[in-house]
């Protein structure tokens, strides 16, 4: 089976990832796209909860069948690095893995650990973000690449107008608005 593995906080998960996932899906660029939120942000940015960011990812995955959450980041004690995860889940199952990621991360990846390792061990998908330019990484091999417009829609924006007291109309599903409301999350 050919894998994606969409691998990010989802600190709140948006329609941009969720337009990503069913287009890599409808596409069948692969059979199933795991999404893998992390426990700890590599770069330290303040998360919600897992359970709180595991609840959203499930409300926006629950029309969408062959997406599904992976949680092994969530589960682990250690520090996550992907390049470790990627390993684990290539012992763990025989699968295809391919990583998905936005071209806003291809001017950062080179900060990621072992970044070079992990091109050794998997291929990429990368789709566009509005703002960003394609950038070719060495040694980095890109697989597909998505180049219908994304909208610009990122979690830092939605934590921001969640700050501002502004709509989030059009930015997240109904229910995961209700749910950060409720919840207070990210004032």
């Amino acid at each position: 089976m050919k894998v994606g593995l969409f691998g990010g906080s989802f600190n709140p998960i948006h329609n941009g990832h969720i337009k990503t996932t069913e287009y890599i899906i409808n596409k069948k660029l692969v059979d199933e796209v795991w999404i893998l939120p992390c426990k700890i942000h590599a770069f330290n940015k303040q998360l919600a909860s897992p359970k709180e960011r595991v609840s959203m990812i499930e409300m926006a995955l629950e029309d969408m069948e062959n997406a599904k959450i992976c949680n092994i980041e969530l589960k682990s004690k250690d520090t996550n690095y992907t390049v470790d995860t990627v390993r684990k889940l290539k012992k763990m199952y025989n699968h295809e893995f391919l990583f998905i990621i936005g071209y806003d991360i291809l001017k950062e990846i080179h900060r990621w650990y072992k970044h070079k390792q992990l091109f050794k061990e998997v291929e990429f998908i990368a789709f566009k973000r509005n703002g960003y330019d394609f950038k070719q990484v060495p040694d980095m091999k890109i697989a597909y690449m998505i180049k219908q417009e994304n909208n610009n829609v990122s979690s830092t924006l939605i934590r921001n107008r969640v700050q501002e007291g502004k709509s989030l109309k059009n930015l997240i599903p109904l229910p995961i608005q209700d749910y950060i409301t409720k919840r207070g999350l990210y004032r």
